[in-house]
């Protein structure tokens, strides 16, 4: 590109030449639009970085962990940021404690070791644990049902009846999520043998074939949450 100067006094245009500008030049209402390309690029790769992301941590807060490594009379402290020095104990876990939930948050203390992130009913609000001291629990099978998925809440009756939670383990929960589907935040959780849970008669069925079911309780943050139907059954 180049821009015109006029010298008045001899009324003679001189060209004087422009640095080339980095990337596409688009022409847009008559106007020149330097770099658009690249910059529409630039913003779709960090979207979907950015999808990509909550997509990840989403998975790992599916995996429940339980303690290890820890001696029968010692406990693993639960702190509120990562690593020993200037941090505070918010909780302690019992060696063997199991279903404690990975938010998908971790960092590297001073002295190189990975913390998580981790929530548990006996710390509900949450806090960092050494990575060292925990480890991945097998996933509970599903109950064994001769209905369909999501049969049991498909009855324009359904949310007239109790429910009970089942085909979770004795030292794990069932997430309570935002919404239908594990990419959503939990909002709370109902222990392995909870009953009399009440359902609004809302349910998704995902692309997976998953049906999840809208429950309430006032203990939620909105009143509502969704859990997957397939660990509740009609008392």
């Amino acid at each position: 590109m180049s821009a015109l100067l006029t010298c008045p006094s001899t009324k003679l245009r001189h060209v004087v030449p422009r640095p080339a500008l980095s990337g596409i030049v688009v022409r847009m209402g008559g106007r020149n639009m330097p770099g658009l390309h690249l910059r529409i690029a630039a913003s779709l790769l960090l979207m979907a970085a950015i999808m990509l992301s909550s997509q990840n941590v989403a998975q790992a807060s599916e995996v429940t962990y339980r303690v290890v490594d820890v001696a029968s009379n010692d406990v693993l402290n639960v702190r509120d940021r990562v690593g020993v020095p200037g941090s505070r104990i918010v909780g302690v876990l019992p060696p063997g404690t199991g279903g404690i939930v990975w938010t998908g948050q971790q960092g590297r203390s001073g002295d190189g070791g990975l913390w998580y992130r981790v929530i548990h009913p006996q710390v509900p609000a949450g806090g960092w644990v050494n990575s060292r001291f925990l480890s991945e629990e097998a996933s509970a099978p599903p109950p064994a049902t001769a209905e369909p998925a999501g049969s049991l809440f498909k009855d324009h009756t359904a949310h007239q009846h109790p429910y009970r939670v089942v085909g979770v383990a004795s030292n794990d929960v069932l997430n309570i999520r935002s919404g239908a589907g594990a990419s959503h935040g939990i909002v709370g959780m109902f222990p392995p043998a909870a009953r009399d849970i009440r359902i609004t008669g809302r349910i998704r069925t995902l692309n997976s074939g998953a049906v999840w079911v809208e429950v309430r309780s006032p203990a939620l943050p909105d009143g509502v949450g969704w859990i997957n139907g397939r660990f509740l059954d009609r008392m």
